[in-house]
């Protein structure tokens, strides 16, 4: 059984990487020791997610189960009698995506946005004290409308939304401070109060700290003001059902229709390198746990995730780089409300991913809650953290239900951190947002805290004597987790079309107007992340 190319997990830059290449007519093995796709992006029902959380508590005998013991740490569930269980689409990997930018290109470029739907989010706030929160404005109309603002302060405002937007690199503002703490920056060259310096930094920016630095700051926020009106007044999508986990299963979708093929939940027993490592014909194999077929899979070329092979040595990690996050999942059967935002305006007739638009109820459907540091009593003075709000209407919940998505990264070398106990203080405080009937508090009707360990390795530059890939880690800003993989998948995507044509593999065939060819056709090197979109080439179109 041999291939080409054999990847190893089914996270979303592996699934944007094995789409790819088996666009391009590469033979790829696509194998992940879950059950489901996705890896640690999928999205799993409340049962499921209980099931999760009972096996990463335990020390497995392979060298997956024993990285997922180490990567996810401290975890607790507890539920009571959630209805309709199996409907819920909850994410570990709880993303908002940017409708400019490389996922949404590939999603178009691809054909994969025909399998999944989108929701426009809501609403961005920051949170203003118990049961109060402030709408961040993104808009020119956003800021003039804010009753809060003075009309100076309004100005100060729009002129800094004015420069973010714009090319920056080269101006006098910037010179000599793309290094500089953002919230000084923000204070400093553009008089901002502090509230609306957070705002920015915090929920425009998504920085994650006070000293995250300026240059990257920028170039996000002028990425996320350019994305608005794309689609709708937002500059975010939020995925159906769950988000990335759920676009990953579309790119292995698109895969196996290119020809990849498939094996799920069979446990990755061992990766046998090439014996002779200078020898071009050489190829990996991978012994796969209860697989009847013979020989076992081979391939010139092995994409893993560090789950799959752990480094010798960790990689150093860069500075600033975040090594843990604390995560809480929460299922909440009472609705939270933010302040009205503007109205929306109507969607924009190109999109290609159908996004719905956003509705001017103050009840929150899919809406992201901001806590700057210090924000909350007994919270971090160091950390922003998110909320993440999913309801029925990005089918991440059944009716009448919720799902809080609340993560804070872990800025400093503790192994004792307590998820719950970082982060109860910020649920306690968004439960204030939920309109209950009743004077009792809202209760959780199901509760996840746990941490998760980001390994520093970044993606490993092709040895040619090895013909091994380790992909790069996922990113702690909630806005560039999709960009992120589908940048790292097109990096390695050429490396490995590069190492390939070294080894003397070509594609051994090529789709022409949805048909398969099982004749070699020499088209030249391969120049495109994607080959031209055929909407005939999806049997089920």
């Amino acid at each position: 059984m041999d291939f080409d190319t054999i990847v190893l997990g089914s996270g979303l830059t592996e699934s944007i990487l094995a789409a790819a290449l088996s666009k391009a007519g590469f033979k790829v093995g696509h194998f992940d020791t879950n059950p489901y796709y996705g890896g640690d992006d999928t999205s799993l029902s409340v049962d499921d997610l209980r099931e999760w959380s009972q096996s990463r508590n335990q020390e497995g005998n392979t060298p997956y189960s024993r990285s997922q013991y180490q990567k996810f740490s401290h975890i607790s569930f507890t539920s009571s009698d959630v209805s309709q269980s199996r409907t819920f689409s909850i994410s570990l990997s709880p993303t908002i995506i940017p409708s400019l930018g490389p996922l949404i290109d590939s999603l178009i470029s691809s054909g994969v946005s025909r399998y999944g739907g989108f929701k426009l989010l809501e609403s961005i706030a920051v949170y203003d004290g118990p049961s109060k929160v402030k709408p961040v404005p993104t808009s020119k109309e956003d800021v003039f409308r804010d009753k809060d603002l003075s009309l100076v302060e309004k100005r100060r405002l729009m002129r800094f939304l004015m420069f973010a937007a714009g090319e920056f690199e080269n101006a006098s503002e910037l010179s000599g401070l793309e290094s500089h703490p953002f919230l000084e920056f923000l204070r400093e060259k553009f008089s901002l109060v502090n509230k609306v310096a957070q705002a920015i930094a915090y929920a425009l920016a998504f920085c994650t700290s006070p000293s995250d630095t300026t240059l990257p700051a920028l170039q996000r926020i002028r990425r996320y003001l350019r994305s608005a009106g794309r689609y709708g007044p937002s500059p975010f999508l939020v995925g159906h059902y769950g988000g990335i986990g759920e676009i990953a299963q579309g790119f292995c979708r698109a895969a196996a229709v290119g020809g990849a093929t498939y094996i799920l939940g069979r446990d990755i027993l061992s990766l046998q390198p090439p014996s002779a490592a200078k020898n071009p014909d050489a190829l990996w194999s991978i012994q796969i746990d209860d697989f009847e077929e013979q020989p076992q899979p081979k391939a010139p070329i092995i994409v893993t995730k560090p789950d799959y092979s752990p480094p010798a040595n960790e990689a150093p990690s860069p500075q600033g780089f975040v090594k843990k996050l604390a995560r809480c999942i929460v299922v909440i059967n009472h609705s939270i409300s933010f302040s009205p935002t503007s109205t929306p305006a109507t969607a924009n007739e190109e999109i290609l991913v159908q996004a719905e638009e956003v509705p001017t109820s103050n009840i929150v459907d899919t809406g992201l809650l901001i806590f700057p540091p210090s924000s909350v009593d007994g919270g971090s003075a160091d950390a922003a953290v998110t909320c993440l709000i999913s309801g029925e209407g990005s089918f991440a919940a059944a009716a009448g239900h919720w799902v809080l998505h609340i993560t804070i990264p872990i800025l400093v070398e503790d192994t004792n951190v307590e998820p719950e106990a970082v982060l109860k203080p910020y649920l306690e405080a968004a439960l204030t947002l939920t309109s209950s009937s009743s004077d009792e508090p809202t209760e959780p009707l199901m509760t996840l805290y746990y941490l998760q360990t980001i390994p520093a390795a970044d993606l490993v530059v092709l040895s040619d004597d090895s013909g091994s890939f380790t992909v790069a880690s996922d990113t702690p800003y909630i806005a560039e987790v999709g960009d992120s993989a589908a940048t790292h998948a097109e990096e390695a995507f050429f490396k490995i079309v590069k190492a390939l044509e070294k080894r003397g593999v070509k594609p051994s065939k090529v789709k022409k107007l949805g048909q398969e060819s099982d004749v070699e056709e020499d088209e030249g090197p391969i120049t495109q992340f994607w080959p031209p979109f055929d909407s005939v080439g999806d049997p089920d179109e």
